[in-house]
């Protein structure tokens, strides 16, 4: 059982790591309740700020992905220069100004820039954190602190949900501008990871590093996993890094899983029921309060998350995607069918059945397809090119999160609502056979036995420490 005194430090380090997660998570929600809150007071005429077009709206909602896809080639490159730790302290000081352009916002150019930028920095917490997190966990700790990333997102998502339902879109994003500063101030006494500062041939530091991190483990068990990483390190570092690497077998193979990961994750239409939450309920004649009805859907995502720290080190990553990926396509499907019943004028009481739809694919996307795939970027993907594959994974996640969010209405006007569910639970399907399939388990194995498992080099010597388990992923 995980105590906090056993992993006191790596537990400290991971919070304030996922701070950030929380900040990322207020950029993802803000426009749930903003938007509409910005719209009446436009109308009203109590702010001077001139009307916007929905396609204008569309872009306010979406843009933020392209900022955060740009921050995925910006931050992939420096975590490898300045490290991790620099890299995520620097991206507080444009998240502050990004907040402040919305909270005093004249037009609608200001709040574009504004999402811009809060998707840029945003987006550069969902690279360097993982990352972060990953290196300088204990095996047997890894995923539970790796899923924080996730459950800090939803908490950042639901904290806007409910302030929301009672602030102005100003005060709202004053608020959240605080919340960078909260992150520099808590990670700013944190040691960078072990690894990269042995990737810089900063022995001495990483030694302390690994000391202060695993402050209940003893000292020779602390030289053992120090020299493992020294091991790893120098045997990557031996070979000269090119964009080739990426085609060799043992890199190959753990990418493109890393990348599948990622399509699926945002294909599953995730964003899309994020972002318009609120009309989904609209749309669907509920009449529950479309605020109360998000705070509801916000908490269960968040509670469903937080579960998933407890099953993830038990249960396995791949048990809990399947999972996932099923009952999501599931509630997508009857999702889709309430939507055809109340087309054909069939859906008298069943004004219900979207909530319970969308809380269920909220819990098993949370339980998953959430937190899985960024905790496995951080494993599956070997050090030598890990900062490229998890720049190109990035890209990606935020390049399809875009089209999804975007588009959504766009397709949803020509294939109907109906058929845009049934779209994304037919991509669900095929991530669970994907899954299923191909994709090894990696619940307490260590970087380089899961290196191992796909070809890669390994360290000739491994000492035997007590959190480590000797056999192959499955």
């Amino acid at each position: 059982m995980i105590t906090f005194g056993m992993y006191q430090n790596q537990i400290v380090a991971a919070v304030a790591a996922t701070v950030g997660a929380f900040g990322l998570g207020t950029v993802l929600g803000y426009t749930s309740p903003a938007m509409p809150d910005l719209k009446e007071r436009i109308y009203n005429g109590t702010v001077d700020i001139e009307p916007f077009s929905e396609e204008t709206e569309s872009w306010i909602g979406s843009i933020i992905n392209l900022g955060a896809l740009a921050s995925a080639i910006v931050v992939g490159i420096l975590v490898d220069i300045i490290g991790r730790k620099l890299t995520m302290l620097l991206l507080s000081a444009p998240f502050v100004l990004g907040w402040l352009l919305l909270a005093f916002a004249k037009n609608s150019a200001m709040i574009i820039i504004g999402r811009v930028i809060t998707g840029f920095c945003g987006g550069g917490f969902s690279l360097a954190a993982p990352l972060f997190v990953a290196e300088m966990a204990e095996d047997n700790i890894r995923g539970a602190l790796g899923s924080g990333f996730q459950v800090m997102v939803t908490f950042g998502i639901l904290f806007v949900y409910v302030f929301g339902s009672f602030l102005s879109f100003q005060w709202l994003a004053i608020i959240c501008g605080f919340v960078p500063l909260v992150f520099l101030v808590a990670m700013i006494f944190i040691p960078e990871s072990p690894r990269y500062l042995v990737a810089k041939g900063k022995s001495a530091d990483a030694s302390r590093s690994l000391c202060w991190f695993r402050k209940k483990t003893s000292s020779q068990e602390v030289e053992d996993e120090m020299r493992i990483i020294e091991m790893s390190v120098n045997e990557m570092k031996a070979q000269a890094s090119s964009m080739s690497d990426l085609f060799e077998p043992h890199h190959l193979r753990p990418s493109l899983l890393m990348i599948a990961l990622m399509c699926f994750q945002q294909l599953s239409g995730i964003n899309a029921v994020i972002f318009y939450t609120s009309d989904i309920f609209s749309s669907a004649g509920s009449t529950m309060d479309e605020n109360l009805s998000t705070i509801i859907v916000g908490i269960v995502q968040f509670v469903a998350t937080v579960s998933s720290i407890f099953f993830v080190d038990r249960a396995g990553r791949k048990i809990l995607l399947l999972i996932s990926s099923a009952v999501m396509c599931g509630s997508l499907v009857v999702l889709g069918i309430f939507f055809q019943l109340q087309a054909d004028g069939k859906d008298e009481g069943l004004g219900w059945l979207p909530l319970i739809c969308l809380m269920l694919f909220i819990c098993a996307f949370s339980i998953g397809y959430g937190p899985i795939p960024w905790l496995m970027l951080g494993e599956l993907i070997p050090q030598k090119v890990k900062a490229r594959v998890a720049s190109l994974s990035t890209v990606i996640n935020w390049g399809l999160s875009f089209i999804v969010t975007k588009f959504f209405k766009s397709i949803q006007d020509a294939l109907t609502i109906q058929w845009c569910y049934w779209i994304f639970a037919i991509i669900c399907a095929i991530g669970f056979v994907f899954v299923f399939l191909l994709l090894p388990e990696t619940k307490g194995k260590s970087i380089e036995e899961i290196q191992k498992y796909f070809g890669g080099p390994t360290s000739s010597t491994e000492p035997q420490t007590q959190n480590k388990t000797k056999q192959q992923p499955e």
